[in-house]
């Protein structure tokens, strides 16, 4: 694990917000000079803490969607039946999150589809016993109270 000081988590906040800042006004928003802060951002691409710099569409504004949390049980939790289902949901575009899960459930799945319709294809499709899947329970949102892709660090965690 990387140890980083209150100014890397100082960046890392800045950048969350916009990562598109010229590392000019990056370096004025922590209060430190440009070429420090270029190293610092830079070591923190090179150790991996920044993965990418991404657009975040709002993908609502284009076409209209439908967002479901699928709960899956599989019907064994071997390594290799939970890779294998890893696999295939990884190649599914609608499938946002995927997360396996301790407790009553192996996986927690987000899908965002155009319709119920789309997500009911998909689930006949990929959510069968011929991907492991023993059963699955779907929940549909019906609004989106909070969403947030951003860590927030108190005090350099």
């Amino acid at each position: 694990m990387n140890k980083l000081d209150r100014m890397d988590y100082r960046i890392l906040d800045v950048l969350q917000e916009n990562g598109r800042l010229p590392i000019k006004i990056l370096a004025d928003r922590v209060g430190i000079s440009v070429s420090p802060c270029w190293q610092r951002v830079k070591k923190l691409e090179k150790d991996g803490i920044i993965r990418r710099y991404i657009a975040e569409i709002a993908i609502e504004k284009l076409q209209s969607i439908q967002i479901v949390l699928a709960k899956v049980v599989l019907s064994r939790q071997n390594r290799d039946a939970l890779n294998f289902f890893e696999r295939h949901m990884c190649v599914i575009p609608e499938v946002m999150e995927c997360y396996e899960v301790m407790g009553q459930f192996d996986y927690h799945i987000k899908f965002i589809v155009s319709s119920i319709d789309h997500y009911t294809e998909i689930a006949e499709r990929f959510l069968t016993p011929e991907f492991g899947v023993e059963r699955y329970f779907s929940d549909v949102v019906s609004r989106v109270a909070k969403e947030d892709r951003a860590v927030h660090f108190h005090s350099g965690v």
